[in-house]
Formats: structure tokens, C-alpha cells, sequence
């Protein structure tokens, strides 16, 4: 392996992929994506609570006093295809797909997946790319409408190259929501004191001389 480098030798890649997002003052185009087999849905979710960071509450219902009611989170897959502002595709020409995508992790809670809910009953989000507008970064008040198509399933091959990115991200989807930790983690991300573990009677011998003192 060479020693020495150029900048132009070096590639590096994040190690974790950026979420999608909605930007103020542009359009996006984007698609659901489910997966490729096996017939289910394309959203994971999990009961979160924010301490410093968002962590799995499942299994610390004890905490609920402290942390009040856990929140819902979801997410799933996504295509954001490559647009100009108002939206329209940037075409690629002589490309095996003619237009430029990313696989994104979208998360989001109840309120947003409520409203997909609804579109989805009236348009099918299987078959339909998403037109969004957003109205505020901070709180990702993005508005949705559906088109009239799904570009990336307009032919086989299209489908294959986005299916390629999207079912080697799907295995660890669920990461994104918030992290599982142990009970004694989730203490020391309170500040409470944990209970030291008692000494352990590593001998039979150790056990006649405790009885005997008895």
C-alpha cells in the first residue's frame, strides 16, 4: 500500500448516512420505499424518551416517573431523487438511470405518519412519489402531494439499482429511532445511584464457614 497520498487518493465516507430533512424555500421529491420481499410494511417503530439523546424505553417502565410518558417514533426508508428548487427531476443523460437518487433514513412521530396514513388511503404510497414543501426546519411542518407516478419503479432496472442502497440500509433502520441501553445505563444518564452487586460465594467451603458463623 502506498505511504504517501493525495488528496485525490483518499475517499472517505461518513460513517452514518444524513436523515432526510425538509429545507425551507425548496421542493423535494421523494418515495417511500417497502421493502423488496417479504411483504410487509416499510416503517419500524419504537416507544422513545430523550436524555441527552434518544433512547429505546421498552423494558424501563420503571423510569416512567422520572421520564414521564415515552414517545412514539418512526421511520423508514426513503428516496430523495436530485431537483432543481421547484422540484423538477435533474435529468441524467446516458445514465442507466436517468435521473440522480439517495436512499435516505426519514424519521418522524405519530402526527406525520398520521397524515401519510391519509394520503395512503386515497393514493397508493406503493405507486406515488411525494412532492414536500416545507413550512418550518425546526419542527419539520412539511406539507405533502402526491405525483402522479413513482419514478423509480417506471422500469425494472431503475428498481434494481435503488433496491441495491435501500436493503443494505433496512437492517439497521431501527437504529435511527434511538438507542437500547441497559438499566444501569439509563441511571447513569440520570445521575442515580446504581446498586453495587453483592459479594458472590465462590466455594462450597466459603458456604460452611458463613453457616457455621450463623
Amino acid at each position: 500500500m502506498t505511504d504517501f497520498l493525495d488528496f485525490g487518493d483518499v475517499d472517505i465516507k461518513p460513517k452514518f448516512k444524513e436523515k432526510y430533512k425538509g429545507i425551507e424555500g425548496e421542493k423535494h421529491r421523494i418515495g417511500l420505499l417497502w421493502p423488496k420481499e417479504g411483504g410487509k410494511g416499510p416503517f419500524v417503530m419504537r416507544n422513545t424518551w430523550y436524555v441527552d439523546k434518544y433512547i429505546v424505553s421498552d423494558g424501563h417502565e420503571a423510569f416512567s416517573d422520572k421520564l414521564g410518558p415515552s414517545k412514539t417514533r418512526l421511520g423508514c426508508l426513503v428516496i430523495k431523487y436530485k431537483t432543481k428548487k421547484d422540484g423538477s427531476l435533474i435529468k441524467r443523460d446516458g445514465e442507466a438511470v436517468p435521473f440522480d437518487f439517495e436512499v435516505m433514513e426519514w424519521v418522524f412521530g405519530e402526527k406525520k405518519f398520521s397524515q401519510l396514513k391519509s394520503l395512503h388511503a386515497e393514493w397508493d404510497l406503493k405507486q406515488h412519489d411525494l412532492m414536500v414543501t416545507c413550512s418550518g426546519e425546526k419542527f419539520q411542518n412539511l406539507e405533502f402531494v402526491p405525483c402522479k407516478e413513482s419514478v423509480w419503479q417506471l422500469k425494472k432496472e431503475y428498481k434494481d439499482i435503488v433496491y441495491a442502497d435501500s436493503e443494505a440500509m433496512r437492517p439497521n433502520l431501527a437504529r435511527s429511532l434511538g438507542q437500547e441501553v441497559t438499566s444501569d445505563e439509563l441511571k447513569e444518564l440520570l445521575g442515580l445511584q446504581i446498586t453495587q452487586p453483592s459479594d458472590v460465594i465462590s466455594s462450597e467451603s466459603e458456604l460452611t464457614d458463613i453457616l457455621e458463623s450463623v
